[in-house]
């Protein structure tokens, strides 16, 4: 199965951040506010982001809806700029040391090639990149319409069963050092993985 673009409803905020704070030519203070950006995060699941490290940086919250799902992520300790993240196989992220490895690879049971803008088809655990302020601190919030959390009969007759993203060993969304240009093999040159959070049952 090849996913097209135009027919890939993703909604990020990210984009619309940077504009907005490059229009506004403030420097951020570098502080980092108490309460998170995105509201209480709240979703139908939701996890820590750990770095290599193992120190817990931020927060990914998933709203399992009836045509795909919903990421609200909030996140710190990053190096200013874009940084590539996608959807990982294994709910692993105990090997931070070794670039966390154990999360496995992308999701695609389509076997199709990676990138938003590849005219071959795209992966579905391709999401747009997210962007970190001059403090580290990046906020997005974006919607997948090829893979569902919940498994079930229903949620199957949307995806696919193979897009049911909540099975056996889980699953984790990882972020990249660098951004993902969408269209290189296999991972867009985004670079080493700083960033997991794991989802398990």
């Amino acid at each position: 199965m090849i996913l097209r673009n135009k027919s890939f409803r993703i909604l990020s905020m990210a984009a619309a951040m940077a504009m907005l704070a490059a229009c506004g030519g403030q420097e951020s203070s570098g502080s980092v506010p108490s309460e998170p950006l995105l509201g209480d995060l709240g979703g139908d699941y939701s996890t820590d982001f750990v770095n290599a490290e193992g120190d817990t940086v931020g927060t990914v919250a998933i709203v399992d809806g009836p045509n795909g799902a919903l990421f609200k992520v909030d996140l710190e300790g990053l190096s200013k700029g874009w940084h590539g993240i996608h959807l990982h196989q294994v709910g692993d992220c105990s090997d931070g040391a070794d670039g966390f490895k154990a999360s496995g690879s992308h999701i695609n049971p389509d076997g199709n090639e990676h990138g938003l803008l590849n005219a071959n088809g795209y992966e579905r655990a391709d999401m747009p990149n997210i962007y970190a302020g001059n403090d580290g601190r990046a906020t997005a919030s974006f919607f997948n319409s090829y893979v569902r959390v919940t498994p079930g009969e229903e949620a199957a007759a949307v995806v696919g069963a193979g897009a049911i993203l909540m099975d056996a060993d889980g699953f984790a969304m990882v972020v990249h050092e660098s951004p993902d240009d969408h269209m290189t093999q296999p991972i867009g040159g985004a670079g080493a993985r700083v960033a997991c959070a794991a989802f398990s049952r």
